[in-house]
């Protein structure tokens, strides 16, 4: 029984693709080759009845039997030895690749615990696109009473694109719910309220800045009486106090960060040298700071 998923492919995603990249001919147009599905058991490879208790939840998961994988090179460091258990993996390809992908979209990812979608970061310059689930008993089909463990897999779907715009567009016609991340996030730098708060009283002060400076004349001039220096005072006083221009804060202008701002560039320090690394300040490399 071919999968719901691969006749919607062949029929309606295969023409979407072929308007959307401008391909010329269906054979240009990226498809899924296989999915890998890879589980470290770290400490536990040792232990045959976590290994088992794994392979059976994989079988379960994929409906297919799991392989045991082993280290390819000893390193003393990660306590590894050449030959010994290292994870669990299993390879699905043809129908049983698309029935899992059904699954995985339809069913299991709505299971996250505070989901909010797939990084687009998870795609690699061959077109592949890997991806890792914390807890893989989010699929239905695994049993949480006889879990003993709750471990962590990671998805890996190989793709005969060797363009990231080809493998995004493919993932999204299969309803992966991918969030494209922008380069510079900087939203996590400065609070937002603060950053308002700081261009509000930059308004302020170009607004009260001539009637400031008038009134601090007055104050300053000691041939006028005390009494008309005194009024100029007051009315001084009554201004907004964020007119001022000693309340308003150094801010980048990118990140809106308060610390390490450069005044004359009006930029931070970590805002300079990502732009200084992606080339976009002309004779500024990494050796000039």
């Amino acid at each position: 029984m071919i999968a719901r998923l691969k006749t919607r492919y062949e029929k309606e995603i295969v023409s979407k693709l072929i308007s959307k990249l401008n391909f010329k001919n269906r054979h240009q147009v990226p498809k899924l080759v296989k999915i890998v599905l890879n589980m470290g058991l770290g400490q536990d490879a040792s232990d045959n009845k976590k290994i088992k208790s794994c392979l059976d939840d994989m079988s379960l998961i994929t409906g297919q039997k799991a392989v045991v994988t082993k280290f390819k090179k000893s390193i003393a460091n990660f306590k590894t030895r050449k030959g010994s258990n290292a994870g669990v993996k299993v390879t699905l390809r043809s129908n049983k690749m698309y029935e899992f992908i059904d699954r995985l979209v339809n069913v299991a990812l709505p299971r996250i615990k505070d989901f909010r979608g797939l990084s687009s970061k998870g795609i690699d310059n061959s077109g592949n696109y890997t991806f890792g689930i914390k807890e893989h008993i989010i699929f239905p089909e695994v049993n949480f009473d006889k879990v003993d463990k709750i471990r962590g897999l990671d998805i890996s779907l190989v793709t005969s694109n060797n363009s990231k715009e080809g493998t995004l567009e493919l993932l999204k016609e299969f309803n992966f719910p991918i969030i494209n991340n922008k380069k510079n996030n900087w939203g996590n730098m400065a609070k937002t309220s603060a950053v308002q708060r700081n261009l509000k009283r930059i308004k302020l002060n170009k607004r009260y800045e001539k009637r400031r400076q008038e009134l601090k004349k007055i104050i300053k001039n000691k041939k006028l009486e005390l009494s008309e220096r005194f009024e100029a005072q007051l009315k001084l006083n009554k201004l907004p106090k964020n007119s001022s221009k000693t309340r308003i804060r150094n801010r980048c202008e990118i990140t809106g960060r308060p610390h390490g701002v450069y005044r004359k560039l009006k930029i931070s320090r970590i805002a300079l040298r990502d732009m200084a690394s992606s080339g976009k300040i002309p004779g500024m490399t990494k050796s000039s700071w």
